[in-house]
């Protein structure tokens, strides 16, 4: 293994432990320091019971989409984290790429769940609007980072 692999093996992990404080401290200081309506749109989407209506599902198989997307993320990122520390190993290296890959697919479709008010026609607030936003946004950034694990997964062999 290369000594620029593992440079970007302790960069990403790196990314992964300040990913894990953020979404910590963003779950703290808003679900328990601010109340509603303060900071709505760093909170849990909103515009997850108008997607329901919309789509015509209720919003509690939303809002469990939306659970276990979130859990397998944390999972897929606890792994890759794992592996990227674990880069010597054959099995944590062959865990790396199948977590890190599996993160790309379910990354790919939280991106689109997040993306879905802006492909429906129909009439959102600007919360909603931003709220989808800045969720797709985080999305896709941890989806690149997830794409640079299994790129440093497949090239550390």
């Amino acid at each position: 293994m290369s000594g620029h692999t593992k440079r970007y093996a302790f960069i990403l992990q790196g990314v992964y432990v300040f990913f894990f404080f953020a979404f910590l401290l963003n779950a703290f200081t808003v679900d328990v320091l601010f109340a509603p309506p303060a900071l709505a749109i760093l909170r849990v989407p909103t515009n997850i019971r108008e997607i329901g209506e919309i789509i015509n599902a209720p919003w509690t198989q939303n809002i469990r989409l939306y659970h276990v997307l979130l859990l397998i993320t944390t999972v897929v990122g606890s792994l890759n984290l794992l592996g990227l520390s674990s880069l010597h190993s054959k099995l944590w290296r062959r865990a790396l790429r199948v977590s890190s890959f599996l993160g790309i697919l379910m990354l790919w479709s939280g991106f689109m769940f997040f993306l879905l008010p802006f492909l429906i026609a129909g009439h959102y607030s600007s919360v909603f609007i931003q709220t989808s936003m800045i969720y797709a946004l985080v999305t896709f950034i941890i989806l690149l980072v997830d794409l640079a694990t299994f790129a440093v997964a497949v090239k550390a062999r």
